[in-house]
């Protein structure tokens, strides 16, 4: 016992260099005991499979020390563990991969159909916003026709006020001068009536003398 306990130091002082996992074999649960024989307590029960840091370099009566995953340190029996996943373990997590990448699988068609679709919406947009701009353009072109046609006819009565000013003017003009016309031939008539009698009656008188 007292050789075995200075072995049970050596190996707790000489730890590793480095962490290795083994894992544990999986025909059987496996018991992690204090010692390194049945004699000593079990202090950890562990499912096949189940992944263990060796805590000392080689094996002692053939078991190896280990820590198990809640921190549980002891000894197991080295035949039960292996460098590698158990098979059964290992197609365990081939499976779970293979679900990991299908749920990945079923994202990426997801997304790619929300991309499809938010491209078809921004499509729709796009033309609408292109109708939108282009009723906005003929909207401003006919405004700006209907503000040109408005200047030209404010423009066109402006000219038709006018014309009919100067129409009036002219006929108040041409009136002026008709009546000035006529009173020039009424009062040369006058003056004719009034000169012509004179002149044939000193024609008779000169007639008479001789």
């Amino acid at each position: 016992m007292k050789h075995l306990f200075l072995l049970l130091m050596l190996g707790t002082l000489a730890g590793p260099a480095r962490a290795e996992t083994v894992y544990a074999t999986d025909s059987c649960t496996l018991p992690v005991r204090s010692g390194t024989s049945t004699e000593y307590r079990i202090l950890r029960m562990v499912d096949s499979g189940t992944p263990l840091e060796i805590l000392g370099s080689g094996t002692t009566q053939g078991y190896t020390r280990v820590r198990t995953p809640e921190g549980v340190a002891g000894w197991i029996l080295t035949r039960y563990l292996m460098d590698q996943p158990s098979p059964r373990d290992q197609v365990l997590q081939l499976e779970e991969r293979v679900a990991a990448l299908d749920e990945d699988n079923r994202t990426l068609r997801d997304e790619a159909e929300t991309l499809d679709a938010t491209r078809a919406a921004l499509a729709r947009c796009e033309e609408e916003l292109a109708a939108i701009r282009h009723a906005a353009a003929e909207t401003l072109a006919i405004e700006q026709e209907n503000l040109r046609l408005q200047q030209e006819i404010a423009a066109a009565h402006e000219q038709q006020r006018y014309l009919e000013l100067e129409n009036a003017s002219l006929r108040d003009r041409s009136s002026r001068n008709w009546f000035i016309a006529g009173a020039g031939v009424a009062l040369g008539g006058l003056l004719l009536g009034l000169i012509i009698p004179r002149i044939s009656w000193r024609r008779r008188q000169r007639w008479d003398s001789l």
